[in-house]
């Protein structure tokens, strides 16, 4: 088995962590998390935009650039490496999938695209103690 990444997924890797780098300091990272909204709106809307990033790992029927789930930990990785302060987790991890594997066809077309185009962020709740 090779677990090399492809040239792709390094360049998935590089682009994020350059373009991160820059936008993600200490002060820029704390203006952010006490907004409304608890993110840097505008940079999700690049991230979104520019990259795909929310649909990174979504169907592009859906909107989504159609990579997999290796594609989604490298960026997740680089998030996390930046203290990015995005809804990415929440939305593109942890949502968005569920929707994807279990939404109806409606609830797909729906919430998929609007996920996939950064307008719409999600999360994951479970009543009581299911988890």
């Amino acid at each position: 088995m090779d677990a090399a990444l492809s040239e792709e997924q390094e360049e998935i890797r590089r682009t994020l962590r350059e373009l991160l780098r820059g936008r993600c300091g200490g002060d820029e990272v704390k203006t952010a998390v006490r907004t409304a909204a608890g993110y840097d709106e505008a940079l999700w809307e690049h991230l979104a935009r520019e990259l795909g990033l929310p649909g990174l790992a979504l169907p592009t029927a859906y909107g989504g650039v159609g990579c997999g789930p290796v594609e989604l930990a490298l960026a997740s990785e680089e998030a996390g490496r930046a203290l990015l302060p995005s809804p990415l987790l929440a939305t593109a991890v942890l949502a968005a999938p569920l929707v994807a594997a279990l939404g109806t066809a409606a609830q797909r077309a729906a919430l998929l695209p609007r996920i996939a185009g950064g307008e719409l962020t999600a999360a994951l709740a479970v009543p009581g103690r299911a988890l």
